[in-house]
């Protein structure tokens, strides 16, 4: 198997084919926790003007996101693992449109790109995303980054064991999860105002959930569920 890292929206913007799009801090990791929790779906969005805009549209809908970590004032719940799992019913059956500053601008320009099957994820479905893409003969792994544009150590440390896993490596299971929870980001999410103070630990979590997240366009909207 072939496999190409790219990061960033602009490596995002090259993909095609078999396509995984990572952020581990921490729109794939909420994304995971709200599907877990029984959300129907997740809507990607790349603004919070679009996404205000489609909320409107949906009845029930959940606005979730951040715009630099922050959750804008017009959301219901923050780019956040832990607020989902505080309050579970919050999501249960309903439609989320989810807005970030890296992984869903990520995700929506390397569907534009032409990739498919394009999923998302992070550590807590790291081993499923891997065994859903297991057949391809090459695989484009995209490391969302900070604010899609900087690397980011969490989605490398990722992106390196879902690549392991690919070519079918599991030794780097073990310490994936004690890596990202001692990287910069870790330190400053627990140590700020915005994150939930379970964040950290739950996006650190390595196969928490038997599922992956494929990305499809339809009806006009770029839609994620589990498969």
């Amino acid at each position: 198997m072939q496999v190409t890292r790219v990061q960033g929206v602009e490596g995002a913007a090259t993909a095609s084919g078999p396509t995984v799009v990572i952020d581990v801090f921490r729109a794939f990791s909420a994304a995971a926790y709200a599907i877990a929790a029984g959300a129907k779906e997740i809507v990607l969005t790349s603004e919070v003007a679009e996404a205000l805009e489609i909320a409107a549209t949906v009845p029930g809908a959940v606005l979730m996101g951040e715009v630099s970590g922050v959750r804008p004032d017009a959301f219901d719940l923050g780019n956040s693992p832990g607020e989902i799992v505080a309050k579970p019913g919050a999501v249960q059956g309903r439609t989320i449109v989810h807005r970030s500053s890296a992984g869903t601008r990520c995700a929506r320009a390397a569907l534009s790109a032409g990739a498919s099957p394009l999923y998302v994820a992070s550590l807590v479905v790291a081993s499923a995303t891997a065994d859903a893409l297991s057949g391809s003969s090459s695989v484009t792994i995209v490391a969302s980054g900070e604010s899609g544009v900087t690397a980011a150590a969490e989605d490398e440390i990722a992106a390196e064991l879902i690549e392991a896993l690919l070519r079918d490596d599991r030794s780097l299971l073990a310490h994936s999860g004690r890596q990202v929870a001692a990287t910069p980001r870790a330190r400053v999410l627990n140590e700020s105002s915005f994150a939930h103070r379970d964040d950290v630990a739950l996006c650190s979590q390595v196969d928490r959930f038997s599922f992956a997240m494929r990305v499809a366009s339809t009806a006009g909207l770029v839609r994620v569920r589990a498969v």
